[in-house]
């Protein structure tokens, strides 16, 4: 096969890996109908993949890994800026919608896979995270079980607008709603709450 074939047969299985890891979960996609569905045998997805699992990570790593730098970055910046909060939000809502199957199956449909431990690294990413800001604002470490919650929150209202959100527009303005509301919770909790935070 000359080197394009190959590129484009690699991205094709890429593609229609993620529709049915999106579709039926990690567990339940099968790789014959992968391959029926890009008109190519399992010898030759065994070519480009070891096997399923090996498909699924070169689907999500790239995601993973931009997203774990995106997070770095706004977080820095955030600590440095406060005010930078909204700003950030909607920069980390524009990456999930652009990523929008990849970050739904990392988070609802990758259990089996190596990767199933997602959702539970990504809690506790943006739990220390949390815990940072907090710290920075009241000038000691918060209660866990606050931070705890609130990233709880966090998430699954992110996850929400990623499963129900039909137009990137309303995606953006939920999106916004919440950052505002989040944005307003965080400074009541700080003003209202310090001491007992």
């Amino acid at each position: 096969m000359e080197h394009t074939s190959l590129t484009s047969t690699r991205e094709k299985l890429m593609q229609a890996g993620l529709a049915h890891f999106y579709q039926k979960g990690y567990r339940y996609a099968g790789l014959r109908q992968i391959c029926a569905d890009c008109g190519v045998t399992t010898g030759a997805f065994y070519f480009f993949f070891e096997n399923k699992d090996a498909l699924f990570c070169a689907i999500v790593d790239p995601v993973i890994q931009m997203l774990n730098g995106l997070t770095s970055q706004l977080c820095e910046r955030e600590l440095s800026n406060p005010s930078s909060f909204s700003g950030n939000d909607l920069m980390t809502m524009d990456f999930l919608l652009k990523h929008r199957r990849e970050m739904l199956v990392l988070m609802e449909k990758s259990q089996g896979s190596s990767r199933e431990d997602f959702p539970c690294r990504l809690f506790d990413t943006m739990v220390s995270y949390f815990n940072d800001a907090f710290a920075a604002a009241i000038g000691r470490q918060p209660r866990a079980d606050v931070i705890r919650m609130l990233v709880q929150i966090r998430i699954a209202s992110a996850m929400d607008i990623l499963k129900g959100a039909e137009t990137m527009e309303q995606a953006f303005f939920l999106n916004n709603v919440m950052a505002h509301y989040a944005d307003g919770g965080f400074n009541s909790l700080v003003h209202n709450l310090k001491d007992v935070l």
